[in-house]
């Protein structure tokens, strides 16, 4: 019975140790769990554009589609002034076009 009481008893203290240094994730806050998770990146998980050197990566399926279907001056012009933040004048310059030429295809 001694043992018996003692065996329980240690059990009882690992049990309390566990709760006091162990956290549920439950009670975390997101933006912990979020720093946990680890994100898998695929290449079917997007559609890539390549445009003055760089792999443009567009991971809306209807809006790779969209530039698909747009004429390759208007899809780089989009692509250059959303993705890369240029402006119509570097743009305009990487095109050979005038700035307003620019800012109609875009």
């Amino acid at each position: 019975k001694k043992v018996v009481r003692h065996v329980v008893k240690d059990y009882q203290q690992k049990l309390k140790r566990r709760q006091e240094k162990e956290t549920l994730f439950c009670e975390l806050p997101e933006i912990v769990v979020e720093n946990l998770a680890v994100w898998d990146d695929y290449e079917t998980d997007y559609t890539i554009f390549n445009v003055c050197g760089y792999d443009i990566r567009v991971y809306d399926d209807e809006l790779a589609e969209a530039l698909k279907q747009l004429s390759e001056r208007n899809r780089e012009t989009l692509l250059m002034y959303y993705f890369l933040e240029m402006n119509n004048e570097e743009i305009a310059k990487k095109q050979n076009i005038s700035r307003s030429g620019v800012f109609q295809n875009r």
